[in-house]
């Protein structure tokens, strides 16, 4: 009997059951669904490669000798075959996305008409071209000392062409890097000419709501003040944040110029071109250690109103973290209002699809380019 194989096909079915059963209700359940699927949902393909060769080593080492030794060959082609569909639902993201960015105007699309890089997409899931890019690290933009840092990525070598990103990271308001998720994002924009943030901020349980969204109206203010010599053009500054950062990115982009959300620097002018939200909670924060203060509502789908900015949101019908029907509800209520909205739900994915390179991540880059591009446009 094959035991090494045998438990290797026994964790890595494990894992690709989770990634293709019906979203569990339960909530440990759901907790190992996305843990197993940060990996295994990016880079499945790896996974089939590693069967396929440790198969390929039992046969050639004559364990397969048995009824026992066959079965579990077969669980290791049928689990093969699962990691299959997960990698083929990958390729879905594109024109989903696609048409969520032709919904603003069926000319939109530029990046996305194209194809993905994929070769790097699937050899590569850490090449995030940093090569390119000039990484300037630690800048503080306030005076809540680590919590208020940010980093920069610009072109390197030549002129900033390209509109401004300033991305928060997520961690459930209790934690998160501004050097994790997004840098696949934040490096190709860069090297495509355009000038990008990734900022901390403080969190709970020092900080509550709104401190989070006045570090964000801190980190625009700084690059209104201070941005010019890095590139920096006012006029085109776009918000985007993950889970907890996305909640941040849509209040402030829905609360432009609000006293009580720039305490001392009331008079800076904090509107943006647009929002992009990745896989973002959009709901209240009162619960748990939170505890938000002051008037304001802590949701931003209490902060919609005419004539905010476009956004643009994207979230994983498999999401065991936020839910995929908050983000489908927050987008509902936007254009209720008469926002510009462009909203796609990527099949197959799980919270944290920006972690790594991945064919899936690639496109949500290039749907952010075409969605600066339109907003730009008009």
């Amino acid at each position: 009997m094959p035991f090494g194989l045998l438990i290797l096909v026994l964790l890595v079915g494990l894992f690709v059951l989770l990634q293709l059963i019906p979203v569990p209700r339960n909530p440990l359940v759901r907790v190992a669904s996305f843990w197993t699927g940060i990996v295994v949902n990016e880079q499945p393909h790896w996974f089939a490669l590693i069967l396929l060769l440790v198969t390929g080593v039992t046969f050639a080492s004559g364990d397969v000798d048995s009824p026992g030794a066959w079965l579990v060959v077969g669980l290791a082609l049928f689990t093969i075959g699962g990691l299959t569909a997960v990698t083929l639902r990958m390729f879905r993201a594109r024109g989903v996305l696609r048409d969520s960015i032709n919904d603003l105007s069926p000319s939109a699309t530029t990046h996305l008409q194209g194809d993905p890089p994929l070769l790097g997409a699937l050899l590569a899931p850490l090449a995030f071209g940093r090569r390119r890019v000039e990484f300037r690290p630690g800048i503080s933009y306030g005076p809540a000392c680590d919590s208020n840092l940010l980093d920069v990525y610009r072109p390197r070598n030549v002129k900033v062409t390209g509109p401004t990103l300033i991305y928060l990271h997520g961690g459930g308001f209790k934690g998160g890097s501004r050097k994790r998720e997004g840098q696949l994002a934040l490096y190709r924009l860069a090297a495509m000419g355009w000038m990008c943030v990734s900022a901390s901020y403080r969190i709970s349980p020092e900080a509550q709501f709104p401190d989070y969204p006045i570090d964000l109206k801190r980190v625009i203010a700084w690059a209104r003040s201070e941005g010019s010599e890095w590139g920096v053009d006012p006029g085109r500054i776009f918000l985007a944040g993950s889970s907890a950062g996305g909640h941040i990115a849509a209040t402030a982009a829905l609360t432009v110029n609000e006293p009580i959300l720039q305490p001392g620097f009331e008079s800076v002018d904090t509107s943006v071109a647009g929002a992009i939200g990745l896989y973002g909670y959009y709901g209240g924060l009162e619960y748990g250690s939170l505890r938000p203060r002051g008037p304001l509502p802590s949701s931003p789908r209490d902060m919609i109103h005419p004539g905010a900015p476009p956004f643009l949101l994207v979230h994983g019908d498999r999401d065991t973290i936020v839910s995929v029907g908050i983000a489908r509800s927050f987008a509902s209520r936007l254009r209720e209002a008469g926002v510009e909205t462009a909203y796609a739900e990527l099949p197959g994915a799980q919270h944290t699809f920006d972690l790594l390179r991945s064919v899936r991540n690639e496109s949500v880059i290039d749907a952010i380019a075409d969605f600066a591009a339109w907003v730009e446009s008009g």
